[in-house]
């Protein structure tokens, strides 16, 4: 028998606090239990509006419950689409990878390949990983100070924030730390541009330097404008600078664009303020529409997968991920 409701946030969050994980974190610093939502606002279960700044992290791109989101699931409902196919095809899926290229930059998306994951970003993260290793027959990986990619295993190795990663023995071997461009806290002490530039000098020269004691990596991954790391844009001539780089070492440039895709920074991808284009991307949160969906999409020179070498249950969800709920 169902125990009565107790509509108070200090009821459900003494349960939660009971049943859920000790690694729940916005809960301690946000203590309420949400009923319902529309837009920016989210209700809780004492009546209390709020305004949501945290938008799911970037994954509520037009808001909670958007009539033209609810009207795409529902649509799929009544036409009784399939709700799982593993990774095959239906007509669904087909114009939900058209819309997806139509908003890439013509010559990534001509080149382009794509890969469906797991649910989250940082599954996509964990295949983008495998594919530029599978692909270059090298080890080493490339991330910044700062950088945030995702929590699971590989993922985590990325992470710059070490807190999280403390406790975890035996992470993705062989991640090398670069400098990322922060006037505020650059690592040079210099900031602006000339930060920046040093920043550039030090990662060419270890790059070219056999004594580094770093082999030449697999790829290299970043956010072309950090997140967790403090909302920080770099500099477009940086980009470009790290984009040459890697382009004249024939190092697969891995741009993780998944909370800033869709429109965040005032164009459809943060990486087209400096006109580049990479050699992979990442996408999730926004891509899903508020579903969980998390795609690679990638330079075909790169598809050197076999057939099964990269499989799950939860490929792609090709009955809700309809393209009308695309931003």
């Amino acid at each position: 028998m169902r125990s009565k409701r107790v509509w108070e946030n200090e009821h459900y969050l003494a349960q939660q606090e009971r049943w859920e994980s000790n690694a729940r974190s916005y809960p301690r610093r946000i203590p309420l239990a949400i009923r319902e939502a529309s837009g920016i606002h989210v209700t809780d279960v004492e009546g209390n509006l709020y305004f949501d700044c945290l938008a799911g992290a970037g994954t509520l791109a037009l808001g909670h419950n958007h009539p033209l989101v609810i009207e795409a699931i529902q649509q799929v409902l009544a036409d009784n689409g399939p709700l799982h196919t593993l990774d095959l095809t239906t007509p669904t899926k087909n114009a939900f990878i058209e819309e997806l290229l139509s908003c890439l930059p013509q010559a990534f998306a001509r080149r382009a390949k794509i890969q469906f994951c797991g649910p989250a970003g940082t599954d996509a993260v964990e295949a983008a990983l495998k594919l530029v290793k599978t692909a270059t027959g090298r080890r080493s990986i490339f991330a910044f100070h700062g950088a945030y990619h995702g929590m699971t295993h590989g993922s985590l190795a990325l992470m710059g924030n070490t807190a999280p990663k403390e406790h975890v023995g035996g992470l993705m071997p062989d991640v090398h730390f670069l400098p990322y461009p922060y006037s505020y806290r650059c690592p040079f002490g210099q900031g602006g541009d000339k930060g920046a530039e040093t920043g550039s000098r030090f990662i060419q020269r270890l790059l070219d330097d056999p004594e580094s004691g770093i082999t030449v990596p697999a790829g290299m991954i970043m956010e072309t404008v950090q997140g967790e790391g403090g909302a920080i844009p770099a500099p477009d001539h940086w980009v470009q600078n790290i984009r040459l780089l890697t382009q004249e070492r024939n190092i697969p440039l891995i741009i993780d664009e998944v909370q800033t895709g869709f429109g965040r920074t005032g164009k459809w991808f943060a990486f087209e303020h400096a006109d580049i284009t990479p050699d992979v991307l990442v996408l999730s949160k926004a891509i899903g529409g508020s579903l969980p969906l998390a795609v690679v999409v990638y330079d075909e020179s790169l598809d050197a997968w076999s057939p099964g070498a990269h499989s799950g249950t939860f490929l792609s969800r090709t009955g809700t991920s309809h393209p009308k709920s695309l931003l």
